[in-house]
């Protein structure tokens, strides 16, 4: 059976997937049973009507109290609770606990608004969280549609916090359609598993803060999909539009529209990450930044990063503390401590389409803490400096970057003359080479990349990718030769 009451103003419709329950009023009391669809009714001076044991109605202070101890505190939300929003503003003063199975549905009229939210007795702890409006630490869980506006904690002295927090004890989720806007903190902290976020638009305040990331994906995080998102506006302080850190695991990050962030997309150790085909642009300090923690040592990787098109960031004016004191590249390499292994950077378009560019470099490697990195079949392009791929350390043994069309700023070099024989030249940077011989001396052997060449004038190597070889052996008479650009 159902009732349904006449709807003065705005109203939750809760389906609580049982026969019957009994609801207590807080005094204590007897029970009523209640129908398994019912409406609370919300009048124009923002009370709520639900059942009572003496009437059809009583009037509760708030949504969260609504949430907290009408529906969630129901001994049948243990089975399982759907509640719909209408559309209309629903002022959220205490943190929900969503310790139960629940899912929740509206559309982007529904509007859930932090309003003077100054205690969170109602919840219990979500850890690696700070004073989130949702606190989820159940399973199977679906929050649809609605959005959230947490424009008035931005602007109140310590009560900025999360959005929507994910506890590590919660499992299967699906977090879709849902507008964050005004996000005063993370949007959304998951420390939880397998969860999926999708077609969600996301933005942070516009006025830059420290700490605050779109969706943050922490160290007891695994098995989460992330896709078909829109994130804009988290520009604190180095902070990102999506973040994996401290051995987060088991991501997917595709297909996201990531743009006036600090960085678009950033991982602090991240473990079985994938991120693919994201339209990273317009971000204030870089597009993607890999780095480790600054202490300890986590094992990292492995990652891949492909087919993004990465474009016209490093936006902000100044210089970037995360970028070596310099403007942002496309992708910036850092860390101080070990260790990632297993980088993989393919097939990505890195490139500034902009008048004047404002990446200082398509992509920039400063830490030799990545074992395994191999950049290979990247489309670059222009960049500030003019150079595509920056080694700012020497490349280990087990690097591989090569085949990456696009603009090669060096010159033709030489002639130079060989060292003594029998003299090795190694390609140290990031772009291909040939080598081409000016004059042969009394040369008796060449060799690159292992192989043996023809020894006369104007013969040219095969093609040198970062680390190949180049070997000139002579008696006594050394050769001169040119380095090209490929």
């Amino acid at each position: 059976m159902n009732n349904t009451q006449k709807i003065h103003g705005l109203s939750i419709v809760a389906i609580l997937l049982i026969a019957s329950f009994s609801l207590l009023q807080s005094s204590g009391g007897g029970g009523q049973q209640i129908p398994t669809s019912f409406t609370y009714t919300i009048t124009s001076s923002n009370t709520y009507n639900a059942y009572s044991t003496t009437s059809l109605s009583f009037t509760e202070l708030n949504f969260s109290r609504l949430m907290n101890d009408d529906i969630i505190s129901s001994s049948q939300c243990s089975i399982s609770c759907t509640v719909f929003l209408n559309p209309g503003s629903y002022n959220l003063t205490q943190g929900i606990a969503i310790n139960k199975p629940v899912s929740i549905y509206g559309s982007p009229s529904s509007k859930i608004i932090s309003q003077n939210l100054t205690t969170y007795n109602a919840q219990p702890s979500c850890a690696g969280s700070f004073r989130p409006l949702f606190c989820i630490t159940s399973s199977n869980i679906v929050f649809s549609g609605f959005s959230i506006d947490d424009h008035n904690r931005d602007n109140t002295l310590n009560v900025a916090g999360d959005d929507i927090a994910v506890g590590v004890s919660s499992s299967n989720g699906l977090i879709q359609s849902m507008t964050i806007v005004n996000a005063s903190s993370n949007a959304i902290n998951i420390q939880g598993s397998n969860y999926i976020v999708t077609t969600c638009t996301i933005t942070g305040f516009h006025t830059g803060s420290g700490g605050n990331y779109g969706i943050l994906t922490g160290s007891t995080t695994t098995s989460v999909r992330i896709f078909l998102n829109s994130i804009s506006s988290f520009n604190g302080t180095d902070v990102s539009g999506i973040q994996t850190s401290n051995g987060a695991s088991y991501i997917s990050i595709t297909s996201n529209n990531l743009f006036f962030n600090s960085f678009g997309i950033s991982s602090t150790w991240g473990k079985f990450v994938t991120i693919e085909a994201n339209l990273i642009h317009d971000n204030y300090a870089g597009g993607m930044l890999l780095t480790t923690g600054a202490i300890g040592s986590i094992s990292a990787g492995p990652l891949t990063i492909n087919d993004n098109i990465i474009t016209n960031n490093a936006k902000e004016p100044g210089l970037d503390v995360q970028c070596n004191n310099q403007h942002c590249p496309g992708i910036m390499i850092k860390g101080v401590r070990p260790s990632w292994d297993g980088v993989t950077i393919i097939s990505n378009a890195i490139k500034d389409t902009q008048a004047t560019p404002t990446q200082y470099y398509g992509i920039n490697i400063i830490s030799t803490n990545y074992s395994n990195l191999t950049i290979t079949g990247n489309t670059l392009g222009r960049t500030v400096s003019g150079t595509t791929i920056n080694l700012g350390v020497n490349p280990l043994k087990s690097w591989i970057i090569a085949e990456n069309p696009g603009f090669n700023p060096q010159p033709i070099r030489g002639p130079l003359t060989a060292g003594a024989t029998p003299f090795t030249y190694t390609n140290n940077d990031g772009y291909k080479e040939q080598i081409e011989l000016i004059t042969i001396g009394d040369m008796t052997a060449f060799t690159c990349r292992g192989i043996a060449n023809i020894i006369q004038v104007d013969a040219i190597s095969p093609i040198l990718n970062t680390l190949d070889t180049c070997v000139f052996t002579y008696v006594t008479i050394a050769p001169t030769y040119d380095v090209l650009p490929t």
